[in-house]
């Protein structure tokens, strides 16, 4: 884990004195205990008693106990039996001193108590603070062993809590993500179905249209804006602007599908029995909020135009229109390329009404009822 504390980290080895706790219920005997151990300069402890002993167990550690054997109420046997009993004092040392002459007795009793050592009195005090400070070296490297762990294992738990905490905000961060991706896909949504002019956005390469208006829908049976409405209408046909039959291919749906991007490419359609002209167009959506490259289709539904175009019945010469746009300073360069584009169609404007058109084009819209519409007065 890259959080762990590493060695120069941990704490160092205790400096401050360690605790030893000498008991004895003589006073002249725990003054040459003082005074043999002073010099390893140590915390020491007396008790006179055992109970007394037992009483400083409560409330601190200690490095080692040195412990005196006969004592009068509890002798240094049975407060060792006490003092192993409890948890937190269990693994203590125990250095038995006494001043019986030495037998089989008193120290196998001792050792099985778990003393470390049994020493008779009169000892010899160099001796002593050796052994004795061969266990405050050991508390010391105990003590640090511990003081260790605790560190690794706080350190862990940060670590697993700063990493939780950053999944957590990774999660919510996602989750705010999609809900916004959400969101506005919603309202993107609620924006094409809002318009007037028919649109699809279609996923490149399959040709699945991810959502198309209802305007786009309710045009030519919704064969140009759904692959899938093709097989519902086997007699539908589409003339480009040559006036030639379009293959499914080259419909705009699927040239959008192909990532192609085009502008105002005309189309007639004839699906069932209904007809009308389209100028289509597509236009490559970049790669935002996490969704693909998505391609928008516009179909541009002219065939009023084309009926208007075709029977002479625009209000206001276009040529003029365009002048007096071009006279106030507007920007006529979209009139324009739409006007151009009409008069490309087939059957527009250049055609005389006798006139055939051409092989392949579909027939102009004839009215079902007698004689022609009356043209507006200019």
């Amino acid at each position: 884990m890259s959080g762990a504390p590493t060695r120069e980290r941990l704490p160092a080895i205790p400096a401050e004195p360690v605790c030893l706790l000498l008991v004895d219920d003589q006073p002249e005997n725990l003054l040459a205990l003082e005074a043999t151990l002073a010099p390893l300069g140590q915390r020491l402890v007396t008790a006179s008693s055992g109970r007394e002993a037992l009483r400083h167990l409560l409330t601190q550690d200690f490095a080692v106990i040195l412990l005196d054997v006969v004592m009068p109420d509890m002798d240094g046997f049975e407060t060792a039996q006490l003092i192993r009993e409890r948890e937190r004092s269990r693994g203590t040392p125990l250095i038995f001193l006494t001043g019986l002459s030495r037998g089989p007795h008193p120290e196998l009793r001792g050792y099985a108590m778990g003393a470390v050592d049994y020493l008779l009195k009169p000892f010899e005090p160099a001796i002593l603070r050796s052994k004795v400070s061969v266990f405050v070296e050991l508390y010391r490297k105990t003590e640090l062993v511990r003081r260790q762990a605790e560190a690794l294992r706080d350190a862990q738990q940060r670590e697993h809590a700063r990493e939780l905490l950053e999944a957590q905000r990774r999660v919510e961060a996602e989750r705010l993500r999609s809900e916004t991706n959400r969101n506005q896909q919603r309202w993107l949504e609620a924006v094409i179905a809002a318009l007037p002019m028919p649109l699809a956005l279609v996923e490149p390469g399959s040709g699945h249209t991810l959502l198309a208006n209802r305007a786009a829908q309710g045009l030519a049976g919704g064969c140009l804006a759904y692959r899938e409405a093709r097989a519902l209408h086997a007699d539908a046909r589409f003339l480009g602007a040559d006036g030639r039959l379009l293959e499914d291919d080259a419909l705009p749906l699927m040239r959008a599908a192909r990532g192609e991007v085009f502008q105002a490419s005309p189309v007639e359609w004839n699906v069932g029995g209904q007809r009308g002209s389209v100028l289509a167009s597509s236009e490559r959506l970049p790669r935002m909020h996490g969704r693909p490259e998505t391609m928008v289709l516009g179909l541009l539904d002219v065939t009023a135009l084309r009926a208007a175009a075709r029977h002479d019945w625009l209000p206001l010469p276009l040529t003029e229109h365009i002048a007096t746009l071009e006279a106030q300073g507007e920007d006529t360069g979209p009139l324009t390329r739409l006007i151009e584009v009409l008069r490309n169609l087939p059957g527009l404007s250049t055609a005389s009404p006798g006139q055939e058109r051409e092989e392949g084009s579909l027939p102009a819209e004839e009215s079902s009822q007698a004689g022609n519409p009356p043209r507006p007065a200019r």
